[in-house]
């Protein structure tokens, strides 16, 4: 606590950082108005904070300048925080100064996460937060726009808060809207952020599927799963094995079963067919060059995917429709190469290589000097 003789600023001296004269001042956890802030230039005060709002610094910069900054503050926030470390500075201000963010992030944190998120980005005042704060969990949903029922205020609190971005919390956002992915998801035994992620990527998923995610499932991994599904269901829309898979090696089998009954069709027939349904093979967006060769024909699509033993030659639909082209690539090493559109310019979409490996790094060094020189 502060003395009356004590101020409750600590002043940060930002001049040689940022290359003209600023002093930032800002309060602590025990300050009259914790985490408030104001900046100061040759003794005038130039800029003064709102509620929640940052001083356009990350927090973790201005911690390192000042250690008085964090203290007092709980230890169980700041691990809170190392989770959401783009809502570290709304996180502790709106917790010392209102005890009902710091019971809310106890609590249910993943709620106290997205109704900061929503906060901030509506400039709530003080007061108005410590109004819905105090109010019932599905009012305050309701309020942050998100489905307004005890049921899931109930399902946020069986979510426990591991690391993301704001990205991906936009993600969970979207995902807790759709009324499907929250009846998958009351059904979960161990839900978790990587469920809403994944579901709000692929909504058509199923409990078996849900399964295969656990807490702590890499990203990676569950960018894998999605593209295993789809994988499977494009190259037998009307199989019914797919909802039988109980985990990811099934899945594998399933999908590699299905590629090889895919390639081993007949080649000619198959060729005959693409182009009586979409018409003449597109062109290349893009020139190749020695080593990366640009796909000229439908035959040439099944071919790559009969030469790799992997699924490229299913996605006729989607070269027709100019969502994706593909190259073969013969150095450093064999690869299929898939290129999607990416903001008005054509980017790379995957890279694989035999039975669907991962491309080495030189690999992926040289696609990007390809495209770059387009």
């Amino acid at each position: 606590m502060y003395t009356p003789q004590e101020s409750p600023w600590h002043s940060l001296d930002l001049s040689a950082q940022l290359g003209y004269p600023l002093i930032l001042e800002i309060q602590g956890w025990y300050g009259p108005s914790p985490f408030a802030w104001r900046s100061v230039s040759e003794g005038a005060i130039i800029a003064e904070s709102r509620f929640l709002e940052s001083p356009g610094l990350p927090l973790e910069f201005l911690l390192a300048q000042d250690d008085a900054i964090d203290q007092n503050v709980p230890p169980e926030l700041v691990s809170l925080a190392d989770n959401a470390p783009f809502l570290r500075y709304a996180l502790y201000q709106a917790c010392a100064c209102l005890p009902a963010a710091q019971q809310l992030a106890e609590d249910c944190p993943l709620l106290l996460s997205l109704t900061l998120e929503w906060a901030q980005r509506v400039n709530i005042e003080q007061a108005e937060l410590a109004a819905w704060l105090a109010g019932k969990r599905a009012r305050l949903l309701e309020t942050i726009g998100l489905p307004g029922s005890a049921s899931l205020a109930r399902l946020l609190r069986r979510i426990p808060l591991t690391p993301l971005t704001s990205w991906q919390l936009d993600a969970v956002r979207q995902c807790l809207q759709q009324p499907d992915a929250l009846a998958l998801l009351r059904h979960l035994d161990r839900p978790s952020l990587n469920h809403l992620w994944f579901l709000n990527r692929f909504p058509a998923a199923w409990p078996k599927l849900l399964e295969m995610i656990e807490p702590d499932t890499p990203l990676h991994q569950i960018v894998w799963l999605q593209r295993m599904v789809v994988d499977i269901q494009r190259l037998a829309p009307n199989g019914t094995q797919l909802h039988r898979a109980s985990d990811p090696q099934a899945l594998q089998q399933l999908h590699d079963d299905e590629v090889r009954r895919f390639n081993a069709l007949n080649r000619g027939n198959r060729a005959a067919a693409l182009a009586l349904q979409y018409g003449d093979y597109p062109e290349a967006p893009i020139p190749g060059n020695a080593d990366i060769v640009a796909l000229e024909s439908w035959d040439a699509l099944l071919a790559e995917g009969k030469r790799m033993h992997h699924c490229i030659g299913s996605y006729a639909a989607q070269v027709a429709a100019r969502q994706v082209f593909v190259y073969h690539m013969q150095a450093p090493e064999a690869l299929t190469i898939a290129l999607a559109p990416q903001g008005g310019q054509w980017g790379l979409q995957e890279a694989r290589g035999y039975c669907n490996a991962s491309p080495s790094e030189a690999s992926l060094a040289a696609i990007q000097k390809w495209l770059a020189a387009r």
